[in-house]
């Protein structure tokens, strides 16, 4: 017939089409992938440069604490009071929770001598870390020592700060074990997934020695301490472990601890 195209012309014209879309289609996917990627690599070197900055300013603050620690001298009597009571706390948590009984993260009956010890030295509704109330210590210290072995925590000096507060230095040293990882770095566990398995293996048997600070504010009004601040430098011992600001931050991304040491997540 005249005008029209052969059967085999428009078989090819159809597949020309076909093949036309699957080229673009492969390329919209091609570009979706690298603006994917792009956006990932961003947001894990913004996540390591925090890490980097936040390591950094702890590190600063410890140094100085360092240096101003042998210029104490006289102290009036709230001065001496808020002193004993940070060299107490830390005789009474230098092992963590001393807990009556089986020790699981739910269910823990706190030794009558530290609870008896938060009560008659801090406020009720005493400021710990971003959270209010002598139960948020208790359950702090109730998670750390539940999940990591061999805990220990030393005083190692204090500083008056020009604010009026208290500053401990501390020394905070721990085991990583299987259990540690099941119930901090849960997400290293992945059978499938032989970069998080190396992780696990570096992990697993070492012992981390860190350095903090922990600040105690006194309350005239109360007698007693009104808030406990405390963080230990985590990340710094990570990295002279794995090596590399990429791995640490794999560790850390959604681990149940902060890389200054704050428990972050209660899920077991």
């Amino acid at each position: 017939m005249t005008g029209s195209k052969p059967e085999a012309t428009r078989d090819l014209t159809a597949y020309e089409a076909t093949a036309r879309q699957a080229i673009e289609e492969r390329s919209r996917m091609r570009a979706l992938r690298r603006e994917r990627q792009i956006r990932y690599r961003k947001k894990k070197h913004d996540y390591m440069l925090r890490l980097e900055a936040e390591t950094r300013i702890l590190r600063e603050q410890i140094k100085n604490l360092t240096q101003q620690r042998s210029s104490l001298s006289a102290v009036d009597s709230e001065q001496h009071n808020v002193w004993n009571v940070a060299v107490d706390y830390f005789k009474h948590f230098r092992f963590g929770l001393q807990a009556v009984g089986q020790f699981t993260t739910n269910s823990t009956i706190v030794g009558s001598v530290q609870l008896s010890f938060l009560r008659t030295a801090l406020s009720p509704d005493v400021i710990f870390n971003t959270q209010q109330g002598i139960e948020t210590i208790i359950t702090h210290w109730r998670y750390i020592t539940y999940a990591f072995q061999a805990l220990e925590m030393t005083l190692d000096g204090l500083v008056r700060s020009v604010d009026g507060s208290l500053i401990a230095i501390t020394r905070t040293s721990i085991s990583i074990s299987e259990h540690t990882l099941g119930s901090v770095f849960p997400h290293l566990c992945d059978d499938g997934d032989e970069d998080l398995n190396r992780l696990d293996g570096k992990l697993v048997g070492r012992r981390f020695h860190m350095l903090g600070v922990t600040r105690f504010e006194w309350s005239a009004a109360s007698q007693r301490v009104s808030s406990v601040i405390a963080q230990s430098d985590m990340l710094t011992p990570m990295l002279r472990l794995l090596g590399d600001l990429e791995d640490v931050s794999r560790v850390f991304h959604k681990s149940r601890v902060s890389s200054d040491f704050q428990w972050n997540g209660t899920n077991h």
